[in-house]
């Protein structure tokens, strides 16, 4: 505890004062560009070692360009002193602004509020606004503190005598405490031009929304457009070079190849800050690529999930005409439903299917429209994935992409079905209903009820199925139609996924090069006989 250290020599910082220092630099940045620049340190040994992927890089990154920021720098380094030191002094002069990510807990290694105080040559602060925060939520007493006169500290300073959860107030002495109502429910602590971030990724992205009031940059914004095309490179480049030539000067272009992707093999970006300009670009691209080759997709999908599905239902678009019935009566079972329980009461069964992802979809839609603004303690849509005996490794890599690209909480258990739903029921005896992926066409299924509950000798629940009188033609219109994701299984010629030991390409999707005498296999919405949509279970 803090009285446990020598009597340290005490500064009092003023806020103000360094508010106006803040301001100052930008307004000073400003007057010469309105080009605001960033740099972005990622903080940790287990990234650096290979321990842990690094996905707030990317998220920072994201947002800070939504922001009108430009990202000219992303840094990866250890929990070393002088290495994050040395990393943010020299970003902090170079870039408007800079955010780091990592090591700012209660443990050993958690450096980065020390190392940056030596980086900035600053003493370090238990800053008063964040102990009283940490005092309210960890329950802790800080005898003989004084916030009209907070002790500080030299950077160095051995932090294992103090209390861990005390250590986390522990900041470089200009710093400033970051934590209104209705912006995030994480603190983030601001030092200069120098925005410290945890390192978890779900703390990490509440921080982020500070940035929105203190990074936004009002006078330039990033324009962006881009084409998607079923061609490679190769015959990609004689075009876009010709598009650099003619537009260059004011519009950036970028081409990405994609390895497997169910809807196209080539994105091509278009970015500038003149819209008259990046318009030209876009319909010059437009006009020279093959008609054939450029693909209609949606890459905000999922984002637009609930917009999407109340055009289907309402009738908007020629092309959602034959969904508007089958998606109507999904989503009114979905709608009661969510009615009848309560959001703890219900799960999704996911196992990466066809079916099963075509309704986690239309279920992500009413979820996200009826919880938008309540109050529901962040609860997440729960998935219930029963993993059988020697799964497609695919299939588990889409179930663990889909899981991030839902937000769900993902509950696996081992099958089979049966014992697998007991032991999740056991786990989670809140859940009273489980939305299920079932289609009449499916084993034993032809008289179930979209309202039905289990049968005798199973775990009593109930079981929802609201595409149950869906066809298989319309599962994959559904999917095609919204650009959603699904396993790349189907796209190799499998049209219903057990496990390894008794699934295999539909023969009626076999094609033979007349030439080579290749062997190869049609995607599975290809497949026009609904009724042959189980020939490669064994």
């Amino acid at each position: 505890m803090l009285r446990l250290l020598a009597k340290p020599n005490v500064d009092i910082v003023g806020k103000n004062s360094w508010g106006l220092h803040y301001f100052r630099r930008c307004f000073s940045n400003r007057s010469m560009s309105s080009k605001c620049t960033a740099g972005i340190i990622i903080i940790g040994d287990e990234i650096t070692k290979g321990k842990v992927a690094d996905t707030n890089s990317h998220y920072v990154a994201q947002k800070l360009y939504s922001l009108g920021v430009d990202v000219r720098k992303i840094s990866v380094i250890p929990d070393e002193v002088d290495v994050i030191a040395e990393e943010v002094a020299l970003f902090s002069k170079k870039f408007t602004h800079v955010v780091t990510a990592g090591g700012i807990g209660p443990t050993h290694d958690d450096i980065t509020y020390q190392a940056i105080a030596h980086g900035l040559q600053e003493r370090l602060i238990l800053l008063p606004d964040l102990v009283a925060l940490i005092k309210s939520h960890f329950k802790i007493t800080v005898p003989d503190y004084d916030p009209l006169n907070p002790p500080t500290f030299p950077w160095d300073v051995e932090t294992t005598s103090f209390d861990p959860a005390l250590k986390m107030a522990l900041v470089p002495a200009s710093s400033r405490l970051h934590h209104a109502n209705g912006v995030s429910v994480f603190p983030m602590v601001q030092v200069n031009n120098v925005y410290i971030m945890p390192g978890i990724p779900q703390y990490l992205k509440r921080c982020c929304r500070h940035l929105e009031i203190l990074a936004r940059n009002p006078d330039y914004a990033f324009l962006t457009n881009e084409i998607y095309v079923q061609t490679d490179e190769v015959r990609l480049a004689p075009i876009l070079n010709a598009a650099v030539k003619q537009f260059g000067a004011h519009v950036s272009f970028g081409s990405y190849p994609v390895i497997g992707h169910s809807y196209y093999r080539t994105k091509l970006t278009m970015e500038s800050t003149n819209q008259a300009r990046l318009d030209a670009a876009y319909q010059y691209l437009s006009s020279e690529l093959p008609a054939d080759s450029i693909v209609s997709y949606d890459p905000m999908a999922i984002e637009r999930a609930a917009e999407a599905i109340q055009d289907i239902i309402g009738g908007k678009g020629a092309h959602h005409h034959e969904l508007q019935v089958p998606v109507s009566n999904a989503y009114q079972t979905i709608e009661e439903c969510l009615s009848r329980y309560q959001p703890s009461e219900v799960c999704v069964s996911f196992n990466g299917g066809k079916d099963c992802s075509a309704l986690l979809h239309l279920i992500h839609a009413a979820w996200t429209k009826r919880n938008k603004g309540s109050t529901t303690d962040g609860l997440r849509l729960r998935a219930l994935y029963i993993r059988g005996q020697d799964p497609f490794p695919e299939m588990e890599q889409f179930i663990e992409d889909t899981r991030q690209r839902y937000d769900l909480e993902l509950w696996t258990v081992p099958g089979p079905v049966r014992s697998g739903l007991k032991m999740a029921l056991n786990e989670h005896p809140e859940i009273k209903a489980i939305l299920m992926g079932t289609r009449r066409s499916d084993p034993h299924s032809a008289n179930l009820q979209a309202f039905q509950m289990t049968d005798d000798g199973w775990p009593s629940v109930m079981r929802v199925s609201p595409i149950l009188d869906w066809s298989y033609q319309q599962v994959w219109l559904f999917l095609r139609q919204l650009n959603l994701p699904y396993c790349n299984l189907y796209d190799k010629g499998y049209t219903s996924v057990g496990n390894r030991g008794n699934t295999q390409p539909n023969a009626a999707l076999r094609v033979i090069d007349p030439a080579t005498g290749l062997e190869t296999y049609r995607p599975a919405y290809l497949l026009h006989d609904c009724m042959a949509e189980r020939q490669g279970r064994l």
